[in-house]
C-alpha cells in the first residue's frame, strides 16, 4: 500500500447556533499534516460540511484522515462511508473516537485512540510499508473478522517536541480570516464533570517551551490570536513568562483572546500584563448561577466569584464571553430565567446558553447512562443546543424551550446596544450575529419538541405494516418471472422509521409504493432508515426516480440512512445528490 497523497478532514455540522460564524478550525490535523509533509508526503487539509468539500481533489488521495468531536463524528461517518466505498483507506481520529473506537470502526479500517501527534504518522508509516500497525500504541485495526484495539501509550505526548503547525496546508476556508489558533497547553488541573478533556488529556498541565511559542507568534504580526488552550492561565509564572515576551520581542500581534477560569481575575499582575499585550476577550467557563450545581459540576467556584470576575476583567477593558451549562440535576426552570437576568445585570458582552450534554468518555455520560436517562444516541445532537437526556426538576421540552428563550432574550434586539459605551462596537457586534443566529436556529429546529416526545415515549410502539405490490407488466414485457413482487415493510421505535424494501422496482409499482410510504409516514419525522439491499431496479430510469423519492422524504426527516448491499455501488445515487442534495444522508453497508 503506497501512498503519495494524504487528505486530513476536520467536518464540521451544517446547523446553524451562536459560533457557527466562528472560522477557526483545531490545530490537531495541522500538526499532523505538518509531521507527514516533513516525511515527503503530499498533505492537504480541509474544514468544512460535507457538502462544500472539494470532492474531486480528496478522491484522488491514497489516504484519508478524519478526526471529529461528537457533534460532528455523524458528519465524519457519513464521509468515511462514502471514501470507503470509493476504495480509499479511511482512518477515523478525535475525542469521540477515542471513547468509542468499535462505533467509529463501523465507518473506518482504522481508528487512532488518545493523542494522535505520533501514532497517525507512525500508521501511514507502516501502511506505507505494508506491514500491520500492531505494535502502536492506540491503533484500532481489523485482523480478519476480529476488531483489534491495541493499548494507548502509558507516557502523555511531551508537546514541545511538536512542530509548529503548517497553517497553509488548508485548501480552503482554514485561517484566512478570524483569529489564528495558537496551542500553548495541554490538559486542565480542574475535573468538570461534564468536560471531555480531561478523560482525553489529563490532569497534568503541559505547557510548550516559551521560546517555541514565541517563534509561533512571530509569524502572526499584524493578526488577531486566539490561544485555544483549555485553561490558558492555569500556571500563572509561565503565563507572566509568556506575555512578558510578547513586550520583550515586540511582537506585533493586533490583539488576542483565550479561555480562562473566574481565579485569573483576582492577579492584578496577571491582568495588568494581559491587557498590555493586546488581551481584549476572554472566554470564562462560569456554567451555572446555581451553587448547588456548581457543586455538582466539581468547578470550585461561587456565585460571588463569577460576578466580581466579570467586573474586575470589564475594569481592565476585556469583554467577556460567558458560557453557561443549563439543565444540571439541581436547575429548574427558575433558574434559566435567572440565569438570563443575571447576564444581562452584570452586563456580560456575549453569552452561549449550553444545555448540559453527556459527552462520551465524561463522568457525567457514565452516570445518565446508568440511570436510564438518555434519550437519544444520534451524537450530532450532542452540540449543547439540544436536549439529549432527562433532566431531574424539568422535562427534556422544557430544558430546550427555555434554553431557546434564553438566547432570544439575551440577544434580543433590544439589549444589542446595551454594551456599546461599555466595551464598545465588538460587543454590539456579535450581539446582532447572536441575534440573527438564533432566528436561524429557531426556524431550522421547529420540529425538535415532536423529536423529544417521540424520544421519551419508549412504551410506544407502531405495529409493522405490510404491503404487497405485485410487478405489472411494462411494454408488453415483463422484467421478472410471474409471481415478482415488491414487498415493503414499515416499523417505527422512539421516532425513527424503519423501511426495508424487497423485490423489484419499476415504473408503476414506485408509485404504488410512494401511495404507501405517503399513507404511512407522518409529515415530520426524526429519522428514516430505508433498507435497499434485497431492491432491484428495472431500468436506470427507476433508479433515478427512486433517487427523487429519497430527497422528498429526506426534507421530512432529520436524518435519512440508506442500508446497502455492501461492495455494491447504489446506482441510483450520485455524488452531488449523497453530499449535498441530502444534507443528512449517511450510507450504511451491509455486510453478508
Amino acid at each position: 500500500m503506497k501512498f503519495e497523497k494524504i487528505a486530513l478532514i476536520e467536518p464540521q455540522a451544517s446547523g446553524g447556533h451562536v459560533f457557527s460564524k466562528t472560522h477557526m478550525p483545531r490545530l490537531g490535523l495541522p500538526i499532523l499534516g505538518t509531521q507527514l509533509k516533513e516525511l515527503g508526503y503530499a498533505v492537504a487539509i480541509y474544514v468544512g460540511p460535507a457538502s462544500s468539500l472539494p470532492w474531486e481533489e480528496i478522491l484522488e488521495a491514497d489516504l484519508v484522515g478524519i478526526s471529529a468531536i461528537t457533534p460532528t463524528s455523524r458528519e465524519a461517518y457519513r464521509i468515511a462511508a462514502y471514501l470507503r466505498h470509493a476504495n480509499i483507506p479511511v482512518v477515523i481520529g478525535g475525542i469521540h473516537a477515542t471513547f468509542l473506537p468499535d462505533e467509529a470502526m463501523q465507518y473506518a479500517d482504522y481508528v487512532v485512540r488518545g493523542e494522535a501527534d505520533f501514532t497517525f504518522p507512525a500508521l501511514v508509516a507502516c501502511l506505507h510499508a505494508g506491514k500491520s500497525p500492531q505494535e502502536i500504541p492506540g491503533i484500532s485495526y481489523r485482523d480478519g473478522e476480529e476488531i483489534i484495539h491495541n493499548p494507548c501509550a502509558t507516557e502523555w505526548v511531551n508537546i514541545n517536541e511538536l512542530p509548529i503547525p503548517d497553517l497553509s496546508l488548508f485548501v480552503r476556508g482554514g485561517i484566512r480570516r478570524g483569529a489564528v489558533p495558537v496551542m500553548t497547553s495541554r490538559g486542565c488541573p480542574f475535573n468538570c464533570t461534564f468536560c471531555s478533556v480531561t478523560p482525553m488529556f489529563g490532569r497534568g498541565y503541559r505547557y510548550r517551551s516559551t521560546e517555541n511559542v514565541l517563534q509561533e507568534l512571530s509569524r502572526y504580526s499584524g493578526r488577531h490570536i486566539f490561544f485555544c488552550d483549555d485553561n490558558f492561565a492555569a500556571n500563572r509564572r509561565r503565563s507572566l513568562e509568556l506575555l512578558q515576551g510578547i513586550i520583550d520581542r515586540k511582537i506585533k500581534i493586533r490583539g488576542w483572546g483565550a479561555q480562562m477560569r473566574v481565579e485569573a481575575s483576582r492577579d492584578d499582575e496577571l491582568m495588568a500584563m494581559m491587557r498590555r499585550t493586546g488581551c481584549h476577550i476572554v472566554y470564562l467557563g462560569l456554567e451555572s448561577i446555581n451553587a448547588d450545581t456548581l457543586k455538582a459540576y466539581n468547578k470550585k467556584q461561587s456565585v460571588e466569584d463569577i460576578a466580581d470576575a466579570i467586573r474586575r476583567y470589564h475594569a481592565y477593558g476585556m469583554r467577556v464571553h460567558g458560557m453557561f451549562v443549563l439543565g444540571g440535576d439541581d436547575d429548574t426552570v427558575e433558574t434559566i430565567r435567572e440565569t438570563v437576568d443575571f447576564a444581562l445585570r452584570l452586563r456580560i458582552d456575549t453569552v452561549q446558553f449550553l444545555m448540559l450534554t453527556p459527552l462520551p468518555g465524561t463522568p457525567l455520560f457514565e452516570k445518565l447512562e446508568r440511570e436510564g436517562r438518555l434519550l437519544t444516541r444520534d451524537w450530532e445532537l450532542y452540540d449543547g443546543h439540544h436536549a439529549v437526556f432527562q433532566p431531574a426538576r424539568m422535562t427534556a421540552e422544557q430544558l430546550q424551550e427555555e434554553t431557546v428563550r434564553a438566547f432570544q432574550r439575551f440577544y434580543a434586539p433590544a439589549h444589542i446596544m446595551q454594551n456599546f459605551f461599555f466595551t464598545g462596537w465588538p460587543s454590539a457586534l456579535y450581539r446582532g450575529v447572536g441575534w440573527m443566529l438564533v432566528r436561524r436556529f429557531v426556524r431550522e429546529n421547529r420540529c425538535y419538541r415532536q423529536f423529544l416526545e417521540q424520544f421519551q415515549n419508549e412504551g410506544r410502539r407502531v405495529p409493522l405494516l405490510y404491503r404487497r405490490v405485485q410487478t405489472l407488466q411494462v411494454n408488453n414485457r415483463r422484467h421478472e418471472p410471474a409471481g415478482s413482487h415488491l414487498k415493503i415493510f414499515i416499523a417505527e421505535n422512539r421516532g425513527i422509521f424503519y423501511v426495508r424494501l424487497r423485490g423489484f422496482l419499476d415504473r408503476l409499482t414506485l408509485k404504488e409504493m410512494k401511495r404507501s410510504l405517503q399513507g404511512h409516514l407522518p409529515a415530520r419525522f426524526f429519522q428514516l432508515v430505508v433498507d435497499t439491499k434485497e431492491l432491484s431496479f428495472a431500468s436506470d430510469k427507476a433508479s433515478r426516480s427512486f433517487s427523487r423519492l429519497l430527497d422528498r422524504l429526506q426534507k421530512r426527516a432529520h436524518r435519512l440512512q440508506l442500508i446497502y448491499s455492501a461492495g455494491e455501488r447504489p446506482r441510483f445515487l450520485s455524488l452531488r445528490q449523497y453530499f449535498s442534495k441530502l444534507s443528512r444522508f449517511e450510507l450504511l453497508p451491509h455486510k453478508r
